[in-house]
Order: C-alpha cells, then sequence, then structure tokens
C-alpha cells in the first residue's frame, strides 16, 4: 500500500517531524485518489489530516484540504438534496 494519511483529533503542527509523525498510526491505500477520498471522509468527521504521502506525494494538511474541497463539495450536495 503506497499512500499513507496521518490523521488525528488535534490539528497538524506547524513543524511534522518524524516523531510526531511516529504517535501516529497511518492508514495506508493503494491509489492516491482512494487516499483523498478517505481524507475528505476524515475531515468531514471533523477530524483533522496531517499529511498523505506516497510515490511523488507529500501533500501538507492545507494541500489536503484543497485537493478535497471538490469530494466535500459532493458530500454538500447529496446531502442538501435529501433534506
Amino acid at each position: 500500500m503506497p499512500y499513507a494519511l496521518y490523521y488525528a483529533i488535534a490539528a497538524a503542527p506547524p513543524e511534522l517531524t518524524p516523531q510526531r509523525l511516529g504517535s501516529l498510526v497511518p492508514v495506508h491505500f493503494s491509489t492516491e485518489q482512494d487516499a483523498l477520498h478517505a481524507a475528505a471522509l476524515v475531515l468531514r468527521g471533523g477530524q483533522h489530516v496531517w499529511l498523505i504521502e506516497g510515490p511523488d506525494v507529500h501533500y501538507s494538511a492545507d494541500e489536503v484540504k484543497e485537493r478535497c474541497r471538490p469530494i466535500l463539495e459532493l458530500f454538500s450536495r447529496s446531502t442538501r438534496h435529501k433534506r
């Protein structure tokens, strides 16, 4: 599983050190898209994504939020239509 998603109930610290990441258990995915979809679910659930990393990928918390925006908008639209 080449893509690792790191998240926590607290926001990511300004500097991600190996020690800080070592305190989290990464969730692994086989594709970047799967990792981003999971990150969107984490964000939607009120938790904080710290990092997604994999082959040629190193997305910070802010980059993950930006890349998840279209997925979160789809979730938002589907919830509005069900009311």
